[in-house]
């Protein structure tokens, strides 16, 4: 029971915000290509390549708030070069989102050796990263001031930018078009809403909160950046988004849920578990979420089968 609950505590909840942050911002950006009706694999990459280019963009400006403008700028190139190959050249969505998870891990190790002259991290004194921001009220309360106070202000960001975004979905023209554009596309051209230009809008804001959750990795969460520092958590965050349908809150919800299983790993290691065993523990949580969303929509997935193939037979002559 004490190690119980030296496990339990409100450390772990600290930890759990802290490690939701950057699967959340980038699940986030990618409910308005979800939405907008594009099956966007390449959020892991879009991470990556503005987590290196923020590093980059603070030591040029001597700045956090410029590495995050210049990670976001990375970004939303491939973002845009997504968007152009699969919106406007209507190429295979995940074919394309793959080749750019693979296109930034090969150009951040090549980057990093080329620009610094070292592999595998970069660790320079001149990178300016956020510093913990202490809430005045809540630092006077005994337990609140561990678990609401001294995060960076992105980690703030991430939450507020949930209801920020479900603002944008449902109670704007920008929401509501990208929405019909995902849905009923024959609607949106009936409308004059032109899909193509709503699902490149969506590709661009999709690039610009990936690129805050990659610069939030090197400049929030740590002050360096790492090979394929982004360990997977983009593929997390497209698992939250098929089972949460792109609505914010729901993706609120699973992105906790990866983010108390990357806590805990973190944690279990510090007990002495593992660490070959509980890294394993936020993948498994990701398995086990698709394998339950799987299940549950069986039923359905059978009932659809079963009437297209009626329909088929009612075809035949």
């Amino acid at each position: 029971m004490e190690v119980l609950g030296d496990i339990f505590n409100l450390a772990l909840i600290a930890a759990t915000l802290r490690t939701t942050a950057p699967i959340l911002l980038v699940a986030l950006g990618g409910t308005f290509t979800t939405k907008a009706g594009i099956f966007n694999i390449g959020l892991e990459g879009q991470m990556l390549i503005a987590a290196f280019f923020a590093v980059l963009g603070s030591i040029w400006t001597s700045s956090a708030i410029g590495g995050v403008l210049i990670g976001m700028m990375a970004a939303m190139i491939f973002a845009g070069t997504f968007s152009l190959l699969v919106v406007t050249l209507r190429a295979n969505e995940v074919v394309v989102g793959l080749a750019l998870n693979i296109l930034a891990g090969g150009l951040t190790i090549s980057l990093t050796k080329a620009i610094f002259g070292t592999r595998g991290s970069i660790v320079n004194p001149d990178i300016v990263g956020f510093a913990p921001v202490n809430i005045p009220i809540i630092d006077d309360i005994p337990g609140l001031d561990r678990v609401l106070s001294g995060y960076t202000p992105l980690v703030y960001l991430a939450f507020i930018l949930v209801f920020v975004v479900w603002i944008i979905f449902y109670r704007t023209r920008l929401g509501l078009h990208i929405r019909v554009t995902g849905e009923k596309p024959e609607a949106a051209e009936a409308l004059g809403i032109n899909p193509n230009t709503m699902q490149h809008i969506a590709s661009l804001m999709c690039g610009a909160l990936a690129g805050i959750a990659g610069a939030h990795l090197s400049l929030g969460y740590i002050t360096m950046f790492a090979e394929n520092m982004s360990a997977g958590r983009g593929f997390m965050a497209v698992a939250v988004l098929i089972f949460s349908n792109g609505d914010p809150v729901k993706v609120l919800l699973g992105c906790l849920l990866f983010g108390f299983s990357d806590a805990m790993a973190l944690r279990l290691q510090t007990f002495g578990f593992p660490s070959y065993l509980v890294l394993t523990v936020p993948y498994i949580v990701t398995l086990a979420a698709l394998f339950m969303l799987t299940y549950r929509q069986r039923p359905k997935i059978i009932r659809e089968t079963l009437e297209s193939m009626s329909l088929v037979r009612r075809q035949e002559p």
